[in-house]
């Protein structure tokens, strides 16, 4: 009797294994999904340059990081979809940024890329000599913009007041269309449409050589990304900077690579009238200071006229707009 009743356990054991065994379906480990690319906006400028060498070499795929790059002729369109949310950095100017963080909640600098040393001019027309001419004249300018101060430190180097001149609301990219139309006697631009002014006949007047530091471009991440993407940021500025290694080793053919990137003339791709920031820079740049030299110093410059003209409502805290860390981390 014993015995019948172990062989009837043992063939409900062996039945109950058997019909678990069958049930069971295989277990798959779901493979981690690839981070989507790192979405980045810049507009026409030179010291945007690097990043379409680094899009079109493969630099950010060398370091580790993909990256969709969104180009505008127009500098102001940018910013103007990074405000709106729909990237997740931008390359900007330092007084742009500066003009719109009212607007412009959660993002920081982490990196320059370049000072401007004469990119930035004033352009004339021919019949203007020389800085005191322009008084009573009309000059054209995107105020409430870093231009704005420009051309009012242009004016104080000169004896001359913004009240003794006539500051005509305009982007940078319509200037030199409208001197050909005579609307206005001089104008605020950068490089390549200085080079346009001169090809069309009209002078440069006055350029940001004559006041260092004070137009430097930086890029700018929403906060979100530096929390929770820290790696691919910093292989993003390392792929920077391996294209600016390569543009100043291999200035021919990056020059044909950009033009043909960008629909430019060969001849519009250049250095001159600005200097690129690499690491050493950057670490210099991004250090409090009491001059120029240093971001900090030149960000208070810009939140102070800005809020003094009634571009800011209140004085913003520069210390948080700036992260620099990430090119700390890559010494």
């Amino acid at each position: 009797m014993k015995s019948h009743f172990f062989r009837f356990v043992s063939l409900f054991l062996l039945t109950l294994v058997l019909i678990t065994a069958c049930d069971r379906t295989p277990s798959v480990t779901p493979q981690s999904e690839a981070p989507p690319a790192l979405t980045l906006a810049y507009s026409l400028w030179p010291g945007y340059f690097p990043l379409v060498i680094a899009q079109e070499k493969g630099f950010f795929t060398q370091q580790g990081v993909k990256v969709e790059l969104v180009y505008s002729e127009n500098h102001q369109a940018p910013l103007s979809d990074f405000s709106a949310g729909k990237y997740d950095g931008m390359a900007i100017t330092l007084g742009s940024f500066m003009s719109s963080i009212d607007k412009i909640t959660g993002s920081q600098i982490v990196l320059i890329t370049d000072r401007s040393t004469g990119a930035d001019a004033i352009v004339a027309q021919p019949t203007i000599q020389s800085v005191s001419d322009l008084k009573g004249k009309r000059i054209g300018v995107k105020l409430g913009n870093f231009g704005e101060l420009f051309v009012t430190k242009m004016l104080e180097q000169n004896g001359l007041d913004p009240k003794d001149v006539t500051l005509v609301n305009l982007e940078a990219e319509s200037i030199v269309q409208s001197l050909k139309n005579g609307n206005i006697q001089a104008g605020q631009t950068w490089q390549p449409y200085v080079f346009q002014a001169v090809q069309s006949g009209k002078k440069v007047l006055f350029t940001s050589k004559q006041t260092p530091g004070l137009i430097p471009d930086v890029v700018v991440f929403r906060s979100n990304v530096l929390r929770e993407r820290p790696d691919d940021v910093r292989a993003f500025i390392r792929a920077y900077f391996q294209a600016q290694d390569y543009w100043k080793t291999n200035p021919e053919e990056t020059k044909t690579l950009i033009a043909k990137t960008l629909n430019l003339k060969p001849e519009e791709i250049s250095t001159q009238g600005l200097e690129l920031q690499d690491l050493k820079n950057n670490l210099a740049a991004l250090t409090p200071g009491s001059t120029t030299e240093s971001l900090y110093y030149t960000a208070q410059l810009y939140a102070d006229f800005y809020t003094r003209t009634g571009g800011l409502s209140t004085a913003p805290d520069i210390q948080k707009l700036i992260d620099p860390s990430f090119v700390q981390q890559l010494q």
